[in-house]
């Protein structure tokens, strides 16, 4: 004999974290309010507040957040879920209600692909089930500067720009490396600055504490250089001589986190 099951469950998003089920299929406790808190490219934290009183947290919750609370006999009509669209997290989630309610919380950055409708079964919902994690995000501002030294008279003189490679720092399994970088035109002091950031999550078992170490490399070139000076004239007439200086730098690998499990 086969018996059907009297609830319905589907899940969308990555197989990270821990696995959780908060439900109200043991005493009929049904969703009462959910809160939900997007990033830039995921879902990072729901919370639930069941009718028997109890809430739980899933996830990092900080920043900014929407909510919805469910009045008496409101069900779903419809209810859809996104992943992210690289199968790492939950994107997106949507739903409506019997009684003209709407919800719809999405990751802010990224867009939305493919929709996974839900069977809703009769709408009534008991709570959710799903997997979580802390998610770690961290940033840093990093300022990249290139410099080829050459007289001030010259400087002051000619519009200058320098074609070359600029010096890198790359992570191998046994340290770090240096490399020149392609080719391209900067002015004699370049600068690049911008924002690393990092999202990753970090999977705590029970009864264990996890360390979690983020470190960014930072590497400054002092080197001498060699090169060949073209002044283009305004007749169209070309100047070409050798020279040589010293080139300063400062760069900075990729960000890195290693994480320590412990008993506690």
């Amino acid at each position: 004999m086969a018996m059907s099951s009297p609830t319905t469950l589907q899940l969308v998003g990555g197989t990270g974290g821990s696995p959780f089920s908060f439900t109200g299929e043991k005493n009929g406790a049904s969703l009462e309010k959910i809160g939900v808190w997007v990033g830039e490219s995921q879902v990072k934290a729901v919370k639930v507040w069941l009718s028997d009183g109890r809430s739980e947290t899933f996830g990092n919750s900080d920043g900014p957040n929407q909510g919805y609370t469910f009045k008496s006999g409101e069900c779903f009509t419809s209810l859809s879920l996104w992943g992210n669209g690289e199968g790492t997290r939950l994107g997106a989630i949507k739903f409506k209600t019997n009684q003209g309610g709407e919800f719809f919380a999405k990751m802010t950055n990224w867009g939305l692909k493919k929709e996974q409708p839900i069977d809703i079964g009769s709408g009534f919902c008991l709570g959710v089930v799903g997997r979580a994690g802390q998610t770690i995000e961290t940033s840093k501002k990093v300022i990249k500067i290139s410099s080829w030294s050459m007289s001030s008279s010259f400087i002051a003189t000619f519009s200058v720009e320098v074609k070359a490679g600029i010096p890198e720092v790359l992570e191998a399994s046994t340290g770090y490396s240096f490399s020149v970088g392609a080719e391209s035109t900067y002015s004699h002091e370049h600068t690049d600055e911008r924002t690393e950031t990092l999202s990753t999550t970090v999977d705590v078992p029970p009864r264990r504490k996890v360390d979690v170490d983020i470190t960014i490399g930072r590497a400054t070139f002092d080197l001498p250089y060699k090169g060949t000076v073209k002044i283009t004239c305004k007749n169209g007439s070309l100047l070409e001589y050798e020279t040589k200086g010293q080139y300063k730098g400062i760069t900075y690998t990729d960000i890195k986190v290693n994480t320590k499990e412990y008993d506690l």
